[in-house]
């Protein structure tokens, strides 16, 4: 039986994309859900023997919303295997985050991610990508809807730099599907640019600014512009090290460097990652790279197997190495619990005061767009820590963590009380007292 269905432009545009990977961004009530539902079905109903999936990361929400909205929409049965099978041979299967890694033998045809933003990075969307390899279409297809998240990957892969024209995207606000809303509903959405001005940004106008969340450190606006600083480096340049170790068997140590190019001027010049090196490897990688960049001083995460590569690094007498303990107290009344907090904040306020030009570096981005902070009952700022993160399911920041120990000990103003001015070959200043204090060319 055909059906006719209205759709408002955007919709229709989402609905009959044949391109690779269509992503449907909008304001609450857009319709997004249905829409990829009709996709599936329509797939699935027009390929014989097509195999579909739908996918989102919590079971519950699956269940609750997704499967519910399916069965309301179309009338078709769920079996127990949690998979509707067609007449024509075409089955789609619903599953949620947890369950997709475990189909790596499986060919799809079709799949659809739903709420893509709940995901905190890419890493099912690309697992799902190798999965693209079925022969019942003449093309293959993961369609993805989602609300607007900031600068997440959503963002960074569609709108931001997609890699190729098989990342379409459309893009709605709640008020242009108001033909097929309450007017009532368009109202109460209407009312909440004054009472709720961030959420109807966000929600209702489709925003894209990252700093609608109260309770991020770094606004993005502050952070690209920094990239675009062009600090020049002196003649002869102090450097100064942070290193973020891991510790988990996902987890990688990030060692960041900076350049001082004037009193209040520093330059990013060195972020590298490695996975799953151990103590030795990484007090080996800091000491060779040191070679590179002679920083005369070295922030090291203290804690846990970071106490390690300090002890590793310690009888070193070309550079000086500082343990960074992130849970401990700032000295003297502080606005912030520990180390952590302050050391971000600092970086906070160098980006913001254009005292520090940063690596252009997405991924380096994402981190920094995860940092939160709130309030402790002593009105103090408290960093989410890591521990914290990963519960929500966000990576660990070994980048902006790196970054963060460098600022941390990197003190402009010792620098600039010196009173003279460093000659080479004059005054008995040995290279390394001309390395620190020469900041200018």
């Amino acid at each position: 039986m055909a059906v006719d269905i209205t759709l408002i432009p955007q919709q229709a545009s989402f609905v009959t994309s044949t391109a690779r990977f269509p992503h449907f961004i909008g304001g609450i009530g857009t319709g997004k859900t249905y829409c990829l539902l009709l996709m599936c079905v329509t797939f699935a109903q027009k390929y014989p023997g097509a195999v579909c999936m739908i996918v989102r990361k919590q079971f519950t929400d699956l269940h609750d919303s997704t499967l519910a909205d399916f069965t309301k929409y179309f009338g078709l049965t769920v079996d127990t295997h949690k998979q509707v099978i067609f007449e024509n041979g075409s089955r789609i299967m619903f599953r949620h985050g947890s369950e997709i890694e475990v189909l790596k033998n499986i060919n799809l045809d079709w799949c659809g991610i739903e709420q893509a933003e709940e995901f905190s990075d890419d890493t099912q969307f690309n697992f799902l990508r190798d999965r693209m390899r079925g022969k019942a279409a003449p093309y293959q297809q993961i369609a993805l809807i989602s609300n607007c998240d900031g600068h997440n990957w959503c963002w960074r892969m569609w709108v931001n730099r997609p890699s190729s024209d098989d990342f379409f995207i459309v893009t709605a606000t709640t008020f242009d599907n108001a033909i097929n809303l309450p007017a009532a509903f368009i109202a109460d959405q209407s009312a909440r640019e004054k009472d709720s001005p961030r959420h109807f940004r966000r929600m209702v106008l489709n925003d894209f600014s990252e700093d609608l969340s109260d309770d991020l450190v770094f606004k993005t606006t502050d952070v690209q512009k920094s990239t675009k600083l062009d600090f020049k480096l002196p003649t002869f340049t102090r450097y100064v090290a942070g290193l973020d170790v891991g510790r988990f068997g996902g987890d990688a140590s990030c060692l960041v460097i900076l350049a001082q190019c004037g009193v209040s001027k520093w330059r990013m010049v060195f972020m590298e990652e490695k996975h799953e090196w151990s103590t030795v490897q990484v007090a080996g990688w800091c000491r060779d790279t040191w070679k590179l960049f002679p920083f005369d001083t070295i922030g090291v995460d203290d804690i846990g197997v970071g106490g390690g590569v300090t002890d590793m690094l310690g009888d070193s007498n070309k550079f000086s190495v500082c343990p960074f303990i992130a849970n401990e107290k700032p000295n003297g009344t502080s606005a912030y619990t520990n180390k952590k907090a302050q050391a971000y904040f600092k970086l906070e306020e160098y980006i913001a005061k254009e005292y520090i030009q940063i690596l252009d570096d997405i991924y380096l981005h994402a981190e920094l767009s995860t940092i939160k902070y709130y309030y402790r009952q002593d009105a103090v700022k408290h960093i989410v820590g890591k521990d914290e993160m990963r519960r929500e399911g966000v990576k660990s920041p070994n980048k902006a963590e790196a970054l963060s120990i460098a600022t941390f000990f990197a003190d402009y103003e010792d620098v600039g009380s010196v009173g003279f001015e460093v000659i080479p070959g004059e005054n008995n200043r040995t290279p390394k007292d001309f390395q620190r204090y020469a900041i200018t060319s």
